[in-house]
């Protein structure tokens, strides 16, 4: 096993609890500026819709970082489990719990992992949040049917 597996095999056993309250001052912040740029500051329905899309982007986007951890079996199926969790309720773990999650695996390699997609992923949510204001703001009609999603 590669030093870089083995140390995040220790990193994940020696892991503590979730840090939700600094994933949610990020995924606040983030969220803010992304409906000021596209023309939505306070509009609490273009807020709940980008929560739900940005939920959406780090759902099919980050599970490919399972790759890494699939390295690891004994660690794997337990991981897996909890992602399955956090899915499982969408009106219960938002943006914050699945970025928290990520992070304490090992903060030295999800952090900057994390950055990095919400700086990519800035530019879409923008033009999507843009595009609802466009076709009249009907943002609760467009919000992501997670249970079909999870069926799929």
């Amino acid at each position: 096993m590669s030093d870089e597996l083995l140390v995040l095999r220790e990193a994940i056993r020696r892991r503590g609890p979730a840090d939700v309250e600094a994933a949610g001052l990020v995924v606040a912040e983030y969220l803010a500026g992304v409906l000021r740029d596209a023309g939505a500051a306070g509009n609490v329905a273009a807020l709940r819709w980008a929560r739900d899309r940005l939920r959406l982007f780090m759902v099919v986007s980050w599970g490919n970082w399972f790759g890494v951890l699939e390295r690891l079996p004994q660690e794997y199926p337990m991981l897996r489990a909890e992602w399955r969790d956090l899915l499982a309720e969408p009106a219960r773990y938002g943006p914050e719990h699945l970025i928290a999650w990520w992070w304490r695996l090992q903060p030295a390699m999800f952090e900057p992992l994390v950055a990095t997609q919400l700086r990519e992923m800035s530019t879409p949510l923008r033009d999507g949040v843009a595009g609802v204001l466009k076709d009249g703001g009907d943002f609760e009609g467009r919000l992501v049917d997670w249970a079909a999603f999870a069926a799929y």
